[in-house]
């Protein structure tokens, strides 16, 4: 009989992305940490997924198949849904994949232009050198700043210029949420709505999210204080929905600790969302 994992984390970032560390790295970090399983869920991209189920093989490490999209819902501009146990390489799926990480790159040419007109003047080439294989994102526009001498952190590049609404911000084209969660589901996947604590209203906007057939939600994580993740566990068994966590791993936090592993997530989440995504597998 197969052993319950103990230890997961679901929500994890390597350089596929915007992460620090390689997927590779990423398993061997998980490792390190004593985890039973985890979940690659780079941003709008499956590329990493390969090098990490090979650096996990014969290790006694699940890793499950992840992804991160970027998504909008009426006026919200950055709903972010993760997709569990899906099927990477459907072609279907990687075309409309590489159709999000195109736009990313003109979001980013847009970033660099406006950021010109406020007075701090960096170079797409260099955004794309630090991204390098990645999805562009905005940690690499935060990075050509720092490196600039715009700002001082990563974080006062969010806080001054980045950050959603920020005077640098721009949206970029991307799937709508139920849009996003019928492209899961076609590769026999499972729709999680990932930290909800950054929305205006999840619990407003989960009506919307039920009858385009959301699976979960990521009720464990870093940001959400033990009020609101009891909220968003209630909510969930309400409405039959899956209860998962992750840490959202990108890199060390300033004090140089890292967050991987050091979210609770319930176990018996595995094995939930294994069993919704076979009613989405053909």
């Amino acid at each position: 009989m197969t052993q319950t994992p103990r230890r997961i984390d679901l929500h994890l970032h390597s350089t596929a992305s915007d992460g620090q560390y390689t997927p590779a790295e990423v398993v061997a970090l998980a490792l390190q940490r004593g985890l039973d399983a985890i979940a690659l869920t780079d941003h709008d991209t499956t590329a990493g997924l390969a090098e990490a189920l090979a650096a996990a093989e014969n290790t006694g490490l699940r890793v499950l198949t992840g992804v991160e999209l970027g998504t909008w819902h009426g006026d919200i501009n950055e709903v972010h849904l993760l997709g569990y146990c899906f099927i990477p390489d459907d072609a279907d799926f990687q075309e409309r994949l590489r159709w999000m990480r195109d736009e990313r790159r003109v979001r980013a040419e847009k970033m660099v232009a406006r950021l010109a007109e406020l007075g701090a003047p960096i170079t797409l080439a260099r955004v794309l050198e630090i991204a390098g294989e990645a999805a562009v994102g905005r940690p690499h526009v935060a990075q050509a700043l720092l490196e600039a001498g715009h700002v001082a952190s990563r974080e006062e590049a969010f806080a001054r210029y980045l950050a959603d609404g920020g005077p640098a911000y721009i949206p970029r084209l991307r799937l709508s949420l139920p849009e996003a969660i019928t492209q899961i589901h076609a590769v026999g996947g499972a729709a999680v709505l990932a930290h909800p604590f950054y929305l205006p209203d999840a619990e407003a906007l989960l009506p919307a999210l039920l009858d385009a057939g959301l699976d979960g939600l990521e009720a464990f994580y870093p940001d959400h204080d033990a009020a609101f993740t009891a909220r968003m566990v209630a909510l969930a068994r309400r409405h039959d929905l899956i209860v998962t966590g992750g840490s959202d791993f990108h890199r060390p936090e300033p004090d140089g600790s890292l967050i991987l592993g050091t979210v609770d997530v319930p176990p018996d989440c595995l094995a939930r969302l294994e069993a919704r995504a076979a009613r989405y597998q053909k």
